[in-house]
């Protein structure tokens, strides 16, 4: 939808495909400097910061009318993300213990890869009815909710 997005607003093939790179980019960053900032702040207030950020970022991209905000959404949105995906372990062995560590990550990566098979055809087929806007806001929506959720969720459970 990103590509799309950014076609629909002008932007060359070249430059809207690129927006997908400045996410990579970026989530190697945040793989390397959100951990960093993890070890020294503490993992689980960094963790959330990432879940949250992604969430806020989301509209960001709705409301982007030019090059420069989508790619400034597109590094954000990527190194938030390459930190969620670097402290997601840590966060589940620190909340819940590590006992059946292996298990619990498995249910978690096998519901996010079913949540993104279905939310992106889900997604672009209101985009198509609607514009992007509104799927994009609505994930922003979801997001916050998981987030806060997560702040929740086991906490004080460490075992």
């Amino acid at each position: 939808m990103l590509v799309g997005g950014a076609r629909d607003l002008g932007l060359d093939r070249h430059d809207a495909v690129a927006l997908l790179g400045l996410i990579g980019v970026g989530t190697i960053v945040g793989r390397f400097l959100l951990t960093a900032m993890a070890d020294a702040i503490g993992r689980r207030g960094v963790f959330l910061i990432c879940c949250g950020g992604m969430a806020a970022a989301m509209p960001l991209w709705a409301a982007a009318e030019d090059r420069p905000v989508l790619q400034a959404f597109a590094i954000g949105f990527g190194t938030l993300q390459g930190g969620f995906v670097a402290l997601l372990p840590a966060f589940v062995a620190d909340r819940f213990g590590v006992r059946s560590l292996g298990e619990r990550l498995g249910l978690l990566y096998t519901s996010r890869g079913i949540a993104l098979l279905v939310a992106a055809p889900l997604a672009i087929g209101i985009a198509l009815l609607v514009g992007h806007p509104p799927p994009v806001l609505a994930s922003a929506l979801l997001g916050a909710a998981g987030t806060l959720l997560m702040a929740r969720v086991g906490h004080g459970l460490q075992r």
